[in-house]
């Protein structure tokens, strides 16, 4: 039961982690190319560029 919670609240954080990734790259799309937004961000350059066609 313990090491599921600590799954659990591991995936969590690391979900958290990743928009809050994901809104950092957001905000730099007018500003940077997305091989630099990724590099800067952890996210992939595919992810960037589904993104930049979103926004």
């Amino acid at each position: 039961m313990v090491a599921n919670n600590a799954f659990i609240i591991k995936e969590m954080e690391e979900n958290a982690e990743k928009r809050k990734a994901i809104e950092i790259a957001k905000n730099l799309l007018d500003i940077l190319d997305d091989e630099t937004i990724a590099l800067k961000t952890g996210l992939d350059v595919e992810g960037i560029k589904k993104l930049r066609k979103e926004n």
